[in-house]
């Protein structure tokens, strides 16, 4: 991405952007691979964390919803050939005159819009936006050639996301959203026939942001919900959890400043899924410390229990380990997004690490002893409500709009934007 980057600066007067936005738009299209089935809910998932959170969620809602009819639509880096096969329609000359003067009013307004574009904004957001159009005329594709009652995803904010909801929207199927963990502003402005969010303060964050979400429920946290600890031990594991884009020096200072405490006994290091810093291994073996290690564990659960203190930058997972009943704090500048994205700092949740403030685990501990913190873990975690109750809703809901197989009206989405049941 940085090599782009440099080589798209130096050739801005050329066209050469535009050929590079063309091909991720081109391969945008290509990478969503058409499922065996043709009816029934289709889902798509990108990413692990996407697909665990649908996929548990599926299982959990029930015998009649798990045994409906489930179609992915996946993503691969090779072609789909049904795809290909649709593309070379388009823009064969044997095709009817009509349809191929439509292909070439199509590509002259795609070139514009590049141009356009280029004129106001930076590269990689052009490129987002080619991806985008490449997704959704994808989408509407597959979606208009079968009979799908229900459209489920877990990502609103990506290109694939943002066009799988339009593209269910004009193909008239009810749109559900799973989410895996907390909105990062700005929130597109879509809307949802059923929301399953990750607590109280995410369902504030998209009726702010402006989504119409006919019907809201909120995951559970009661199951894995664990007081806070009275005393810590004289020994200490340190759970390092990042996100993708990682500042690099503030994880090593980090890193160097924890191996100093004469309390830090081991440290656990656990890179994002799609982590973006490849030098985090080869660091680690050059360091050859045995307290030092990267995890390779898929379940984020082990590794909360493997550690005493959890450290974090703009992640769920501080929730999480929170709720699991691990102090945590929020690392400032431990990746490259806003301060405090998700306000855990500023509610009062989560303990601040500024680069200027020394790791001290007994004022870490304090933090979490306050009487009203327990309050504020409400607003990010649902601990009132047991899993089993509100995976039954989930499922009556996911049922009621499977056996409806339609949108529901317009007005009353919009008026129902926030109802929480």
């Amino acid at each position: 991405m940085r090599l782009l980057s440099k080589l798209i600066e130096r050739t801005s007067h050329t066209s050469f952007p535009t050929a590079v936005a063309l091909y991720g738009g081109l391969r945008s299209f290509l990478a969503v691979h058409q499922g065996p089935q043709r009816g029934g809910a289709v889902w798509i998932a990108r990413l692990g964390n996407e697909r665990q959170v649908i996929e548990a969620t599926i299982a959990q809602s029930g015998k009649q919803v798990a045994e409906s009819s489930w179609t992915e639509l996946k993503f691969h880096w090779w072609p789909d050939r049904r795809a290909l096969a649709q593309l070379m329609r388009i823009i064969s000359k044997t095709r009817a005159k009509s349809r191929r003067d439509n292909y070439l009013r199509s590509r002259r307004r795609l070139f514009r819009l590049i141009a356009l574009l280029r004129r106001r904004y930076e590269f990689f957001r052009v490129l987002r936006v080619v991806e985008l159009i490449a997704f959704y005329s994808r989408y509407v594709n597959i979606l208009e050639q079968g009979q799908f009652n229900l459209a489920v995803t877990s990502n609103h904010s990506n290109p694939h996301g943002i066009a799988f909801n339009l593209a269910a929207r004009k193909c008239g199927i009810p749109v559900v959203l799973i989410s895996h963990g907390m909105p990062v502003q700005p929130v597109a402005r879509l809307s949802f026939n059923l929301a399953v969010v990750h607590c109280e303060a995410a369902r504030r964050t998209y009726i702010n942001e402006g989504c119409q979400m006919a019907r809201v429920l909120v995951h559970s946290r009661r199951r894995d919900y664990a007081p806070m600890p009275t005393k810590l031990p004289e020994r200490l594991t340190v759970g390092v959890f990042l996100c993708k884009d990682v500042n690099e020096k503030r994880l090593l200072t980090l890193l160097e400043r924890l191996l100093e405490h004469p309390r830090v006994s081991r440290i656990l290091v656990r890179p994002h899924p799609t982590n973006l810093w490849e030098g985090l291994e080869s660091w680690i073996a050059a360091r050859n410390d045995p307290r030092v290690r990267s995890s390779a564990n898929h379940s984020v659960v082990r590794d909360l229990d493997a550690s005493h203190i959890v450290l974090a930058g703009n992640s769920s997972v501080l929730i999480e380990a929170v709720n699991a009943g691990r102090p945590s704090a929020y690392v400032t500048d431990l990746d490259h997004g806003a301060p405090d994205i998700h306000e855990f700092v500023a509610s009062g949740l989560i303990y601040p690490l500024a680069g200027d403030v020394a790791f001290e685990p007994a004022a870490l501990l304090h933090f979490y002893q306050r009487p009203d913190w327990e309050n504020k873990l409400r607003l990010f975690a649902n601990l009132d409500e047991d899993e089993t109750v509100v995976a039954q809703r989930i499922g009556a809901a996911l049922r009621e709009l499977i056996e409806a197989g339609q949108e529901p009206k317009a007005e009353s989405l919009s008026k129902a934007g926030t109802l929480r049941m």
